[in-house]
């Protein structure tokens, strides 16, 4: 690890969470009830972008320590992704007695991004011709 990697991927974190921050605060806006929408929507959204990328870093053959997938992936999307706040929502809705919303949430969460991240992997490379 150098400075410059350690620049990139903290510079992309910036972006990813901030990006974060406005899209749970605008969709939290919008959506009512319980259920962590948000999260599992910027989740979602995070996976299928990821994959999509991930063919285009084969491409043009960077691997992880280039400056693209550094910035891009560990840092945007990492920052922009959050398993630490759909944890915690799963267990305040378990500590709220709401077991259903809280199974919900864990199979949700692991259904909708593992296939997003599969049909952004696709659609990569289609775009990517891979």
């Amino acid at each position: 690890m150098d400075l410059k990697s350690l620049l990139l991927v903290g510079l992309g974190s910036f972006v990813g969470g901030s990006l974060r921050y406005v899209s749970v605060f605008w969709i939290d806006r919008k959506a009512d009830g319980d259920f962590p929408l948000s999260v599992l929507l910027v989740n979602a959204l995070g996976s299928l972008l990821i994959g999509f990328l991930a063919p285009m870093y084969s491409k043009f053959g960077w691997n992880h320590g280039h400056a693209a997938p550094l910035m891009l992936s560990v840092g945007v999307l990492g920052g922009y992704t959050t398993f630490s706040t759909f944890s915690l929502h799963t267990l305040q809705l378990l500590q709220a007695g709401s077991f259903g919303l809280a199974a919900a949430n864990a199979v949700l969460s692991f259904a909708v991004c593992l296939a997003s991240v599969y049909l952004g992997l696709k659609l990569g490379q289609t775009v990517w011709g891979l």
